[in-house]
């Protein structure tokens, strides 16, 4: 098999800048990872790493980006330096490489054991175990947002839910999540970048979870109506989007969000609110914050 080369692009900045960086910079780019200081791989305190992956003839239009992306935050008033940029020739294999060095098994909220295939940890009596390989698609539990939302599932696991929806899914964890928590229940998992949609299918069937089906597509391709929705997506991304989800959402339902940097939870609140939800948890971890509200 012939291994695909892409052009590795590292952006280092402020942690302030970085949603709003790797937003821009990942619609450009085949894959985006943000790490910071609570990340399985980590980024210094205050400091915010993107790593992106492009094909070569992109390259140029991807670094103007950046470079215009650090025009708008400095006249906007947030913190863009210092802020450097790096770049590689890196092939796909090695993103598999490099959770093998750094992901292991790991606790996440009172039950889950979140196993990469490279390290199968024996499970405890109560344990519900998720088998996962990343691929090129974020979520693993090792970031405190995903561990948000985690906690705040179990947090209302006694809710009834019939429907729930993966927004933005990722790897699938929440999807996985969600159906041993609610194991009768139907769910869709959604993403814009195909490779994490057939990630998340592996990993569905990794776990043999049966009851989750799989798109590539936003909020706007979902004409289904949940009980629950997780959106663990950026704060740009959720607060416009919010008038959007009480369509996709039954009254009395549930939207847990999270990828919410502490001060910018107000604002996707104040946003939800307006669209016609109610403020019910809030939980943080370090500088980040997730929520449950209620239609």
């Amino acid at each position: 098999m012939t291994t695909n080369v892409w052009t590795e692009i590292v952006i280092e900045l402020p942690v302030g800048g970085a949603e709003v960086m790797a937003e821009a910079v990942g619609e450009l780019t085949e894959g985006v990872e943000i790490r910071d200081a609570q990340t399985i791989i980590r980024a210094g305190a205050g400091r915010a790493v993107i790593v992106a992956q492009c094909r070569p003839e992109v390259e140029a239009e991807v670094l103007a980006e950046v470079e215009a992306v650090a025009g708008r935050l400095k006249a906007a008033g947030v913190e863009a330096e210092p802020l450097s940029v790096r770049r590689r020739e890196a092939h796909e294999d090695e993103w598999r490489d490099v959770w093998k060095q750094y992901f292991r098994a790991t606790r996440v909220g009172r039950t889950f054991l979140v196993r990469p295939s490279w390290d199968l940890k024996p499970a405890s009596e109560g344990d519900r175990i998720i088998d996962i390989d990343p691929g090129r698609a974020f979520g693993t539990g090792g970031h405190a947002s995903t561990r948000l939302v985690i906690g705040l599932c179990e947090e209302i696991a006694d809710r009834r839910v019939a429907r729930f929806l993966d927004l933005g899914c990722g790897s699938g964890i929440l999807s996985m999540v969600a159906a041993q928590l609610w194991p009768s229940a139907r769910g869709l998992a959604v993403d814009i970048d195909p490779e994490a949609v057939a990630t998340t299918l592996e990993n569905l069937e990794r776990n043999q979870i049966a009851t989750v089906d799989t798109r590539v597509g936003v909020l706007s391709d979902v004409a289904e109506v949940s009980d629950l929705v997780l959106a663990n997506i950026e704060a740009g991304v959720l607060a416009p989007l919010a008038v959007d989800f009480p369509a996709r959402v039954v009254p009395g339902g549930t939207v847990v969000l999270s990828g919410l940097l502490a001060e910018q939870a107000e604002a996707v609140t104040a946003a939800f609110v307006g669209a016609g939800f109610a403020l019910e948890l809030r939980r943080d971890e370090d500088e980040w914050a997730a929520l449950s509200l209620r239609r």
